[in-house]
């Protein structure tokens, strides 16, 4: 099938995942797309709302008995996903440009060596993993940084991360012992070491920071742990950095002119 499979994995907040639906539709009637809902043993109204009219006939739903983490979800939504490109995503997450479905798969089979491509990520990726700041590029609506069309990264935020079903295959898929925090991360640093180029591209976008974290115990613990996990296997991989020389010059001039 061609197009894009949307995959979308969910726990409670039906009200969000419903608009998220609705606006994936609406602004996406003339693209072929798929939308994939992996409900991860929501205990609200979810599956009722996704298991009738009309929502049962315009979305593939499964449904976990249980919260198994976002990678696990993501899998099993890419693995039955019938089309060639794949766009996971958030269910608080809008984008605000016709046809974007059709944008990002244009530039996925038009870009050179395409890894995942997102919305939000960076260009340097400091020792412990995290992003540097000043290397970081959005799209963010009425304050994107991104200037142009796109750019190259290192890390892609699991917010929206599109990608070839074949690359996401030759990555081994998502590693399912990163359930909630830095599965993008390493997804990232898998596409780029073997080859790949990952990329955020200029969709205008808003993101609902993650409402659904707040129903999780413990998650900086599970941050914690996960962080731990990502250096033991990474760590000979950074820093990582995008950046061109001259990129690197004049950040660290500004770095320097402002104190830091």
């Amino acid at each position: 099938m061609e197009g894009l499979s949307i995959i979308i994995p969910v726990y409670n907040r039906v009200e969000s995942t419903l608009r998220c639906i609705d606006a994936v539709t609406e602004l996406n009637a003339a693209c072929p797309i798929e939308i994939i809902i992996v409900d991860n043993g929501s205990t609200d109204e979810t599956p009722q709302a996704l298991s009738t009219a009309p929502y049962a006939e315009r979305v593939v739903y499964f449904r976990n008995e249980e919260n198994l983490g976002v990678s696990e979800a993501l899998n099993r939504g890419c693995r039955a996903a019938r089309c060639a490109l794949l766009c996971c995503m958030h269910n608080d997450l809008f984008l605000y440009r016709k046809n974007w479905a059709a944008r990002i798969a244009e530039f996925i089979l038009g870009a050179e060596r395409p890894g995942v491509i997102g919305l939000y990520g960076a260009r340097t990726m400091r020792e412990d993993g995290s992003f540097w700041g000043r290397t970081i590029v959005h799209s963010l609506k009425d304050r994107p940084s991104l200037s142009g069309d796109a750019e190259s990264v290192v890390v892609v935020d699991g917010v929206l991360m599109a990608m070839k079903k074949t690359a996401y295959e030759a990555a081994g898929g998502f590693d399912e012992e990163f359930p909630v925090h830095f599965y993008d991360k390493d997804m990232s640093m898998r596409m780029l070491s073997r080859g790949f180029i990952n990329y955020v591209i200029n969709i205008p976008f808003e993101h609902s920071c993650a409402v659904t974290r707040t129903q999780i115990c413990d998650d900086d613990e599970i941050r914690d742990r996960a962080q731990e996990r990502f250096m033991t296997i990474w760590h000979d991989h950074l820093p990582a950095d995008v950046t061109t020389w001259w990129e690197r010059i004049m950040l660290s001039l500004k770095k320097k002119g402002s104190g830091e």
